[in-house]
């Protein structure tokens, strides 16, 4: 059901720029994009909805899951954080458990207030964080990822007063803050858990093959190629 809604949706939430989020190879063996050099994100800062600040820095320690949609989302939003939940499940209980986290990032500052925002991030379980940031923030963010959105042309009167069309898809960052893979909508969760994996297997093998110990350790994140 949530796959019609995703591919099927009309009006705001569902994502005619998916096609073009991305200037990478359509044959990546993944689940959708994987970047052939990781990308180093710039500086960003964000605004969470606990009211602290969420940096690049932030960013470091463990893999994240990058969506951007807005809490009005009425569709494509909601199932596609279902599916992410899904994922890091998967992730979790497999038996080389990848340390993982999920940024949501509000495109709509003028709406999804901190309040909103811990709401929404409050009904996808823990390890959600909602962020958003000035309208000039969050576009500069966006950029980063090829993130494209603008607000729909209302094709009737809404309670939510507007959508917005925007690209649908959900990054996947390192712990060293470099984007690796982008996966398109609808998530098949096995097979984006599965390439989750992999490559965190090989930074892992690639980056810092002699570390041992805890769960947390195995990201890696102190050290950058």
């Amino acid at each position: 059901m949530r796959r019609a809604i995703l591919v099927g949706a009309a009006g705001a939430c569902v994502a005619p720029f998916a096609a073009i989020a991305h200037d990478l190879p359509g044959s990546a063996p993944i689940s959708g994009f994987e970047l052939p050099q990781p990308k180093p994100l710039q500086p960003f800062t964000l605004r969470t909805g606990e009211r602290d600040t969420f940096t690049d820095r932030d960013l470091r320690g463990r893999w994240s899951l990058v969506f951007f949609g807005f809490t009005s989302c009425p569709d494509v939003c909601p199932a596609t954080m279902l599916e992410v939940r899904e994922v890091r499940e998967r992730l979790a209980s497999s038996k080389d458990a990848v340390p993982m986290r999920v940024l949501f990032v509000s495109i709509d500052p003028a709406r999804d207030t901190p309040a909103r925002l811990a709401d929404y991030a409050s009904r996808f379980g823990p390890g959600v964080i909602a962020a958003t940031s000035t309208e000039a923030g969050v576009r500069a963010f966006a950029d980063q990822f090829r993130v494209k959105y603008e607000v729909s042309k209302p094709r009737a009167k809404l309670a939510s007063g507007y959508l917005f069309d925007h690209t649908a898809s959900v990054s996947l960052v390192g712990p060293d803050a470099r984007l690796y893979a982008v996966f398109t909508l609808p998530l098949r969760i096995r097979e984006v858990a599965a390439d989750v994996q992999r490559i965190h297997a090989r930074h892992r093998a690639e980056v810092c093959p002699s570390v041992q110990g805890d769960r947390e350790s195995r990201s890696c994140a102190t050290r950058v190629v």
